[in-house]
């Protein structure tokens, strides 16, 4: 590939950004210190970027929080002489935490408002602000039952609104799930809905943002309230230590796990979706049953054949002012407020 990116031994970065998050869902500590003292020197944060998405998409435990503080120690070393012990830190706790791919699986199926949902009209709380969604939604309406479908257990719904704020109105909804968060009342639980924000707001803004952080955030709170505690997330942990100094004079073959339908070399081989579903799910440790293993992915395949977003009904947005007075909430909805 004529405009590809290495690494210090020759590795193509993308692929050896595979190969961290495979290796993380492997648990194992050798290609994931190899694969992180590759991206290192020169790919620090693209690194870091690697390693917030797999705490939010791949572990169970709600350990972003501790992953997001590690990257801000990181940041603020004197950059000519940077310490990996943060890095390394951050690897020994996801090598250790949990896995399950709920939140990749409501990201993919769920959290999606391609086809509009009609509301039954005794849901209907309105207003007159002129304050739409992507399918026409009164923007404080689908927010009130967002937190609805959340305490109602209802993933589907949950994921439908989300998505519906999410696509114009990140900060708002985010807002909304902080809220919902602190009303349940379990404060680490809080602490890492804030940290998910926090990992959502690191991500570049001249690309499409990934959902994953929205994703997790909500699987997180339907959990809480479907099983009625916070218990069943594991808060300290034991976790390997990691030297990344002891990978400076080796050279490792990257996998074969690594080629699949999200690499160049994996698309040539004609690796599928379908083939890395089974394979990644299969490859988890340790392993946590999640609530979406034994689902379907035909939703996703459906809109990967149909598209995202039917752009033939998509509803205007409201001007920047109404985009900015909605994301700092201070909108006037009616002629009472």
């Amino acid at each position: 590939m004529a405009n590809a990116l290495y690494t210090k031994n020759g590795h193509n970065m993308f692929e050896v950004s595979s190969l961290i998050q495979k290796a993380i869902r492997r648990s194992n500590k050798d290609y994931a210190c190899y694969a992180a003292n590759e991206l290192a020197p020169r790919f620090r944060n693209y690194l870091w970027k690697r390693l917030l998405c797999v705490s939010a998409e791949d572990c169970y435990d709600l350990i972003t929080n501790k992953i997001v503080a590690l990257k801000q120690a990181d940041d603020s070393q004197n950059w000519q002489n940077k310490s990996p012990l943060f890095i390394e830190k951050a690897i020994g706790i996801l090598l250790a935490a949990r896995k399950n791919r709920d939140a990749d699986y409501f990201a993919c199926n769920l959290l999606n408002s391609r086809d509009r949902i009609e509301f039954p009209k005794d849901e209907y709380v309105g207003d007159s602000a002129g304050c739409y969604t992507k399918n026409g939604h009164d923007t404080f309406w689908v927010a009130g039952l967002l937190e609805r479908a959340i305490t109602g257990k209802d993933d589907v719904r949950a994921g439908y609104l989300a998505n519906e704020l999410m696509v114009r109105y990140r900060e708002f909804l985010w807002k909304r799930i902080v809220s919902v968060a602190s009303n349940l009342n379990y404060q680490f639980v809080t602490n890492e809905i804030v940290a998910l924000k926090k990992a959502d707001d690191m991500q570049p803004t001249t690309s499409l943002k990934s959902s994953i952080f929205v994703a997790k955030a909500v699987t997180v709170l339907l959990k809480v309230v479907k099983y009625g505690r916070c218990s069943l997330y594991v808060n300290d942990f034991d976790y390997p230590i990691v030297y990344l100094k002891d990978y400076d004079n080796r050279h490792m073959v990257i996998p074969d796990y690594v080629f699949d339908c999200h690499t160049h070399r994996g698309r040539q081989l004609g690796k599928t979706k379908k083939e890395f579903i089974i394979a990644e799910q299969s490859a988890l440790t340790p392993y946590k049953e999640g609530e979406y293993d034994k689902c379907t992915w035909d939703r996703y395949f459906y809109l990967e054949k149909n598209g995202f977003y039917d752009k033939n009904n998509i509803t205007p947005r409201p001007d920047d002012k109404k985009m900015k007075e909605i994301e700092d909430g201070c909108v006037q909805r009616s002629l009472f407020d």
